[in-house]
């Protein structure tokens, strides 16, 4: 387990990967600095590095799955979730059809993890791996930002 100072600004999404990973790990400070001077940089490193086995996916086929989970999260959902999100949030212009477009994807993305999660508690095994928190944390600004209730009421196994 690694200790040191993860350095971040208040409510990065990004890093609260990194921050939960520490809380199912034990640790008391999530770091990308560790004491010995180590450094890493990017969320799912950093997360990766101060969790546990368990976290990680306990067995080589589990890990593989973490691993997918986390890849499909920055490739399919983080720039969908850009899209959508950022201009709420002034960061970038707003352009209705690419809006249209992303809300036709997320539909898709959550009609996927809908469907995967309709037998399943968690993405990989039975208790939370870095799968499920990369996921929440990839999510949580479009539950926060955008999606509506009616807009959610079509995949009851993503909410909460």
């Amino acid at each position: 387990m690694a200790a040191g100072t993860l350095y971040t600004y208040r409510e990065n999404w990004r890093a609260f990967k990194a921050l939960i990973a520490t809380q199912y790990s034990g640790a008391q400070v999530p770091a990308f600095e560790g004491d010995d001077g180590f450094c890493v940089l990017e969320s799912n490193a950093i997360a990766y590095y101060v969790s546990d086995e368990e976290l990680r996916g306990s067995t080589p086929e589990a890990a593989a799955q973490v691993v997918q989970w986390v890849s499909f999260t920055d490739s399919d959902i983080v720039p969908i979730a850009s899209t959508w999100v950022f201009p709420t949030l002034g960061i970038m212009h707003h352009n209705k059809q690419a809006r249209e477009n992303a809300k036709e994807e997320v539909r898709r993305i959550l009609g996927l993890l809908d469907a995967h999660l309709k037998t399943r508690t968690f993405l990989v095994g039975e208790r939370v791996t870095l799968a499920d928190v990369t996921v929440v944390c990839t999510l949580l600004w479009l539950y926060k930002q955008v999606l509506e209730p009616s807009f959610r009421q079509a995949f009851p196994n993503t909410n909460l």
